[in-house]
């Protein structure tokens, strides 16, 4: 990491920085470094919270599952009484009559409510195997929600530092532009005063007093602008709107280290990004869902214990109780258990061919970032140089002016000059920013 490379922006900088009001540095609030605002937004960004819920989510479905691989007790009841009247009366030696029984049955059988209850407590054996490959789909699901976390925090980062970035440039332009209408206010009261004398004509005063109103305009337009952002900075931050801060001025500002090449950044981005982190992920959930396929040939097994009670029967005993192994298995489907395994390995080979073209896609991704960033900061230097001389040549031709009334016109051009280079400088320390923002986004940065 280091700073801006450029001696030139580092003098306009310095010459904006030295310009901001005493009164304006007081009511804007405590310094917010930038590290600052990326830790609270780290820990208190709308966002980034409702993102963090999916891993609770993916955490209680594994919780929820392990809880099948321990004994499961079930009770089940069931009252019967019959609505209708069939024939079901059987009067006493219906069925004949035992000489050592008696008569069969041996009471009256009449329609009355019954009810059975029944409690079963069973423990999965084979299915352990298949349940434990489960729990590892889930594991691998939940890494993968895990970079889901990270590309979105990821991209707030960049957002907190576009936004900061944005503010940073926005107060230098500020000055910029307070330090501009200073400057055309002096040449108003001299215009004003050489109007009185007689010796510039009344529409020159005029067009001094229409230049001094639109960057009048400029100005509160940027402050205005300068506003909206501070609040959106405050909405990433996940505070109130309203809270007070000021931001670094771009000269203490630090970019990523510009002697790192592309061929780094690019083997950097690869093991950082979430999206190809995620495809590996992939790869290995669709080989655990295979062999959770095959796993359906292997028969369910369970050790089981039963007791059931019956009320208001004559016939079947009262209290019955069993233990035992049950076993569950489809040996014949029609090929159904092949298929569903086959369908598992392709998606693992379409897991590979979408890492193969995510990391492809990052490759370029990142030089576009990179060649920009370079881009920007060429831009910069050059910004820097013409804003600087457009100020000399201000301050030059304002002096010249005290002495020559006729030089009013080059005093409007100057001012013009050193407005639009003003302008471009702003935004091309902002783009510069933004710039590498994005270019830190690319590679996988979070919080640096």
């Amino acid at each position: 990491m280091k700073r801006i490379p450029s001696c030139t922006a580092m003098a306009a900088l310095a010459l904006m920085a030295t310009s901001v009001p005493g009164e304006a540095a007081e009511s804007a609030g405590p310094l917010l470094r930038l590290e600052d605002a990326l830790a609270l937004a780290s820990g208190s960004n709308h966002s980034l919270a409702a993102s963090g819920l999916e891993l609770d989510k993916v955490m209680e479905r594994t919780q929820a599952l392990r809880t099948r691989r321990y004994p499961s007790f079930r009770f089940d009841a069931v009252g019967l009484q019959l609505l209708n009247s069939p024939e079901l009366n059987n009067p006493s030696g219906t069925l004949g009559t035992s000489p050592t029984v008696g008569p069969i049955p041996l009471i009256d059988t009449n329609n009355k409510t019954t009810a059975t209850a029944v409690a079963v407590v069973s423990q999965p054996i084979t299915q352990q195997y298949r349940l434990a490959l489960q729990l590892d789909s889930l594991q691998l699901e939940h890494q993968i929600a895990t970079e889901d976390l990270r590309k979105d925090r990821q991209h707030i980062t960049a957002d907190v530092k576009s936004s900061y970035y944005q503010l940073s440039a926005t107060s230098a332009g500020i000055v910029a532009l307070r330090d501009l209408v200073t400057a055309i206010e002096d040449v108003d009261a001299l215009t004003t005063r050489y109007l009185a004398e007689g010796r510039v004509l009344r529409s020159e005063a005029l067009e001094v007093k229409a230049r001094l109103a639109r960057e009048r305009q400029r100005l509160s337009a940027t402050e205005n602008g300068f506003d909206t952002e501070h609040e959106h900075l405050n909405q990433l931050l996940g505070r109130d709107l309203d809270t007070p801060y000021r931001v670094a001025t771009p000269s203490e500002l630090v970019s990523l280290d510009q002697q790192l090449s592309l061929e780094s950044v690019r083997q950097r981005a690869v093991e950082n990004r979430p999206e190809i982190r995620k495809d590996t992920f992939r790869i290995e959930k669709a080989a655990t869902a295979r062999k959770i396929a095959d796993s359906q040939w292997i028969p369910d097994v369970s050790l089981f214990a039963s007791y059931a009670r019956n009320i208001n029967y004559t016939v079947v005993p009262k209290e019955i109780a069993t233990a035992g192994v049950w076993l569950t298995w489809e040996p014949w489907d029609w090929g159904r258990r092949f298929h569903e395994a086959h369908e598992q390995g392709a998606a693992a080979d379409q897991a590979r061919q979408n890492r193969q073209e995510t990391t492809e896609k990052v490759s370029v991704e990142v030089g576009q970032r990179w060649r920009g960033v370079r881009d920007a900061r060429a831009r910069l230097e050059a910004a820097g140089v013409s804003e600087e001389a457009a100020s000399a040549y201000l301050t030059d031709t304002r002096n010249k002016y005290r002495e020559d009334a006729k030089l009013l016109n080059d005093v409007l051009e100057a001012e013009a000059r050193l407005s639009a280079a003003r302008r471009d400088f702003t935004d091309a320390l902002a783009g510069y920013w933004s710039a590498t923002a994005e270019l830190e986004r690319t590679i996988g940065n979070e919080n640096s």
